[in-house]
């Protein structure tokens, strides 16, 4: 906030170069296309309250997670936004059980919709109370109540449920209109989204029958519905998969699932793949580029966005344009279109004194042939003294209190490794206990294993291990010298 906005977009154009030069095969992502107004652009604000008798805090928390930092007002923000919340805030005094508040007013409609994360999930008063809010907030439609954290560490509630008005708000980028229901994902800004919604539909080119992954309310499937024969729009989340039913037409199929349990099998011409911040899981990316032979990857995460390229890429699927645009002005965050076409499979590529591999096949990433000297994350913290069979331990770095070694083998390499977890320190990404946190947390979607030196073949530490080190907050100079020479285009 308060920055240039010129020199906001050369950061977030930096974030995304960072991440996709971590990865020899991708293209060079240009410079981001600018947000079409930098202020008073939020739909939705999410944030906790400190609730008292004489006044209510509302902001984000400290850096000690523990208090409100008073922000009533915020540039950002939708000016119809700002206007409602005081008259809100000011109903909220002395209702202490309530913990956050997730507020979102429709450009299409001027309507709002609000959500009040409280203890039990019962706001102080009931729907008698909400009623009476509605009757002095014009326009506030729909309210809902839903179960706050018990642990106080999510700000957004669980189980969103209306007391008060209707089910859902209206919404509409460009031409297509939208239902919202409480708690619903929803792009904040409906103008910006207009583009986005262009590179979307001109990135299919001229597909008829379409899958839309991670669908949500319908955002692209409903867009895309009056210009392709047949859109298959999968989507878990309930709420979401109802209100992308109410406005379907007849060529829109919805189906409420796990991107992952569906085979994808089908006749399809492309996809659109939107999926959370956290990526998409691995398995799902190598039957989607199966599946399809073109798609495009909307993503708000450039790590894990490129992280995915490279799985897609190893199974054939190759990156052909990319756009960055700036959906969220005054904040790092930075959305990304992808348009992947048929391509050769990447496999494996030339290295000084041999060839090296993806790690996207069961294996290990890294040099060929017999490792000789190997990098590993482990659990816990290593003790530098400890003796592993046929090889010399090396620790590295500690990084979140986990360990980065190095193995130096005299024998194979599983050896080494099952003693380590014997000892205690399990690889990351493979010990079950801790694979959500390294995941969510680093983006790490496999065992951090890495064979540096195999037959005298020198693997630099491959894109997806040093992104992960990176979020881990891993020294930047450690992973430098790890990752030298790593950009070179792979050869076939």
């Amino acid at each position: 906030m308060g920055r240039d906005y010129a020199e906001q977009l050369q950061t977030k154009h930096a974030r995304v170069r960072r991440a996709f030069g971590r990865f020899g095969h991708l293209p060079a992502p240009p410079a981001p296309l600018p947000a079409p107004r930098q202020m008073a652009y939020r739909h939705r604000l999410k944030l906790p309250l400190h609730v008292m008798n004489d006044h209510v805090s509302i902001g984000l928390y400290d850096r000690a997670g523990r208090t409100v930092l008073d922000t009533p007002d915020c540039p950002v923000l939708d000016s119809g936004l700002r206007e409602s919340l005081q008259p809100i805030l000011g109903w909220l005094r002395g209702k202490r059980g309530v913990h956050s508040l997730d507020l979102r007013r429709s450009e299409a409609t001027g309507e709002l919709q609000a959500v009040f994360a409280c203890k039990g999930g019962e706001l102080p008063g009931g729907a008698r109370a909400a009623r009476a809010l509605a009757q002095a907030v014009p326009k506030l439609r729909s309210i809902a109540v839903s179960r706050a954290d018990p642990e106080g560490r999510r700000v957004i509630g669980d189980a969103p449920r209306v007391i008060a008005g209707r089910a859902h708000i209206e919404e509409a980028i460009g031409a297509t209109r939208y239902r919202i229901y409480p708690g619903a994902f929803f792009q904040v800004d409906p103008a910006s989204a207009v583009g986005l919604h262009k590179l979307v539909k001109d990135g299919l080119g001229g597909a008829r029958r379409v899958l839309d992954l991670y669908a949500g309310v319908g955002a692209y499937a409903l867009m895309l519905a009056g210009s392709v024969e047949k859109v298959v729009a999968i989507e878990e989340v309930p709420a979401a998969v109802e209100a992308a039913r109410a406005m379907a037409p007849r060529n829109v199929e919805v189906i409420g699932s796990k991107v992952e349990d569906q085979n994808l099998e089908g006749r399809f011409d492309a996809a659109v793949l939107n999926p959370a911040r956290r990526g998409a899981d691995p398995k799902t990316l190598e039957r989607l580029a199966r599946a399809v032979s073109r798609l495009v990857y909307v993503s708000c995460g450039p790590e894990t966005l490129a992280r995915d390229l490279d799985i897609l890429a190893a199974f054939g699927m190759r990156a052909r344009s990319v756009t960055p645009l700036d959906l969220f002005p005054q904040t790092p965050e930075i959305e990304t279109v992808v348009v992947l076409e048929r391509g050769p499979a990447i496999k494996d590529w030339a290295v000084k004194g041999g060839r090296a591999q993806g790690p996207w096949f069961g294996q290990p990433s890294g040099a060929m042939g017999k490792p000789l000297k190997v990098w590993a994350l482990v659990v816990g913290e290593v003790n530098e003294r400890l003796r592993v069979p046929r090889a010399r331990l090396k620790r590295l770095a500690v990084i979140a209190t986990h360990s980065l070694v190095e193995l130096r083998l005299d024998g194979p390499l599983q050896g080494a490794l099952g003693a380590l977890a014997r000892a205690g320190h399990p690889i990351a990404g493979e010990h079950a206990p801790t694979r959500r946190f390294f995941a969510e947390r680093a983006g790490l979607v496999r065992p951090f294993i890495h064979v540096a030196v195999a037959d005298g073949a020198f693997a630099p530490l491959h894109g997806d291990l040093a992104l992960a080190l990176e979020a881990l907050d891993a020294p930047a100079k450690l992973i430098q010298s790890m990752c030298e020479d790593l950009n070179p285009e792979p050869g076939r």
